[in-house]
Order: structure tokens, then C-alpha cells, then sequence
């Protein structure tokens, strides 16, 4: 009875997590350090570019092997957009950059 107890609950809250994720349609921010980076050079610039992957993997899951399908999605969809404005942001940067030159 206990276990069934357990199970239970655990499901329900792998169930609500994707529900609460799929509520909120803000995107997670992710803040990365780029102070001492020189974004006119290319390996500066692939620093950055990993910089920005890592933060974007802890801001949204990457564990989803045991998710569902929708879950998945939800995920993959703020990955993919965490990272799309955060590569926008790093081309402003370079932009900004270069202009100063």
C-alpha cells in the first residue's frame, strides 16, 4: 500500500512539472559572462557560443529521457528558443563591438 502510495505521488509530480512549464510561457533568463571576452576574435566567440549551450542546458531540462512526449517538446521548445535569443544578444554584442572599433 505504501509503495503504491509513493509511485502515486511521484507521478503526479512528474506529471504537474511539464504542466507548470507549459503554464508559464516566459523564458527562463540566462546570464552568462562575457566581460572578458573579445568578440572580434573567433575563439572568444566560440567560448561564448559554449558558454551560452552550458547555461542553456541547466535553465531548461536536458534529462528528458523519461519525460513524455509533450514534455519532451516543451523542453526542446525552451531550449531552442533560450537559445536562439541568447545567440541574438551575443550577435548585438559583436555588433557593438566591432562598431567601437
Amino acid at each position: 500500500m505504501k509503495h503504491r502510495l509513493i509511485l502515486a505521488l511521484v507521478a503526479g509530480c512528474l506529471a504537474w512539472t511539464p504542466m507548470a512549464v507549459l503554464a508559464s510561457d516566459t523564458l527562463p533568463t540566462v546570464r552568462v559572462d562575457m566581460r572578458t571576452l573579445d568578440l572580434r576574435a573567433p575563439t572568444d566567440v566560440k567560448t561564448a557560443e559554449r558558454r551560452i549551450e552550458r547555461a542553456v542546458r541547466t535553465a531548461c531540462r536536458s534529462d528528458v529521457e523519461h519525460l513524455s512526449f509533450k514534455a519532451r517538446r516543451v523542453a526542446r521548445q525552451c531550449r531552442e528558443t533560450t537559445r536562439e535569443q541568447a545567440m541574438r544578444t551575443l550577435q548585438g554584442r559583436q555588433l557593438q563591438q566591432l562598431a567601437a572599433q
